[in-house]
Order: structure tokens, then C-alpha cells, then sequence
């Protein structure tokens, strides 16, 4: 099992250079060690499905759900949220992951877009014979109208999508007919993976509610 963390979006060059000097941001500010909860947990009592497989944890530092590619040469940042991905899928396939019989690919919150988005790609990595699948957990962010009337998590999701290149990595099916911020929201998404997903997420998500008021 892979888990993507989470850790939200920017999507402007200001929040991105306030995460620049956070663990969000860069590794240097990330703890030397993560404690495994949920189904990351090593305790059959706790998590009985995936107590004892082979778990990861990849860290988030792109701030676009390991899709950034690109970078905003006056404020001296640089995007690499998908290279970031493929360094560490690239680490685990050599490390052994090649041999799976099952892979899980899994994420929470930023990290949970970031599954959808990876997902097929993650699924090519093996042979037909390794049974894959993707868990997308707290990341149906959804493209509504908030209680002004407005679009604000569109606007967000354009800073994103805009800033920091992710357009190159979303659905060509998609994107040859719909605009890239449509590409990018979850409840569009997921019409053009193929790979067997599951998705988890609170019927009032606390995030949302927050951003749109």
C-alpha cells in the first residue's frame, strides 16, 4: 500500500512561498520520523485488512497534489509535484513493489486528488496479473456554488491548475473538450479512470464548507 499525504493546495505565489518554508514545502522542514495511523497501522485489532502488508507513506511538499510541473522564475519557485511522484514510484518498483500480487495506491485530502489523478498511471506500473486499485479518501472536492453566489473553489482550483502547469497531466479525453479546471475536480475526473477506484468522503466536508464561506 502507497498512501499520498495531504496538505491542501496553492494557488497563488504568496501561499506558495508562505509553504515554501514549511514542511509542506520542503523537506527540510519535514519530521525525521511519521507515526503510522489508520490503515497504515501495524495492529491486526486496529486495521485487520492491511495490518501486515508492505506500507508507504510519500510525503506532499508540491502544494498541487503531486501534479505541479513548472515553475515562476521572479518568485524563484519551482513545481515538481509530478517528477516528485515518479521518483518515488520509480524507488519503490526497484525496491521491490514490482512484485506485488496486490497494490494499493491511497491519499487523504490533497493527497486523495492526487490518487485520482496517478491512478491509472500507478495501475500500468505492474503486469495485468498484479491486482491494483485506488482509494481516494476526504478529496471529492466539488465545483458548486457557495453562499455569495460565487465560484470560490473554482477560483482556487484555476490558481492551481494555472500556476503551476498541472493542465500537462490531466486527461487529453478530457482536456480536447473541456476546459483544464474542469479536468481537475474530482467529480469530472474520475468519468476517465479506468483502474478500479474507491472513494471515501463525509456526506459535510469541513474543508469545503470553510473555503466557500
Amino acid at each position: 500500500m502507497t498512501l499520498l499525504q495531504g496538505g491542501g493546495w496553492c494557488n497563488d505565489v504568496k501561499s506558495c512561498l508562505e509553504r515554501k518554508f514549511t514542511a509542506l514545502g520542503s523537506s527540510t522542514r519535514m519530521d525525521d520520523q511519521h507515526v503510522f495511523t489508520g490503515i497504515l497501522r501495524n495492529k491486526a485489532q486496529e486495521n485487520p485488512d492491511f495490518f501486515n502488508w508492505n506500507r508507504v507513506f510519500v510525503r506532499y511538499c508540491d502544494g498541487a497534489s503531486f501534479a505541479g510541473e513548472g515553475e515562476h522564475k521572479k518568485a524563484r519557485l519551482q513545481f515538481r509535484g509530478q517528477r516528485i511522484y515518479r521518483a518515488a514510484m520509480e524507488d519503490l518498483m526497484s525496491k521491490g513493489m514490482r512484485h506485488a500480487d496486490q497494490a494499493l495506491l491511497s491519499g487523504c485530502s490533497a493527497g486523495s486528488v492526487a490518487v485520482i489523478l496517478h491512478c491509472d498511471a500507478f495501475s500500468n506500473l505492474f503486469p495485468r496479473t498484479t491486482r491494483v486499485k485506488c482509494l481516494s479518501d476526504a478529496g471529492l472536492v466539488m465545483d458548486t456554488i457557495d453562499v455569495s453566489g460565487g465560484h470560490n473553489m473554482r477560483s482556487r482550483v484555476h490558481g492551481v491548475v494555472s500556476l503551476q502547469g498541472v493542465q500537462k497531466i490531466l486527461p487529453h479525453s478530457c482536456t480536447s473538450r473541456h476546459d483544464p479546471i474542469f479536468c481537475f475536480f474530482p467529480q469530472n475526473l474520475i468519468n476517465y479512470v479506468r483502474t478500479p477506484l474507491f472513494i471515501l468522503n463525509a456526506a459535510y466536508d469541513s474543508i469545503q464548507i470553510l473555503i466557500e464561506n
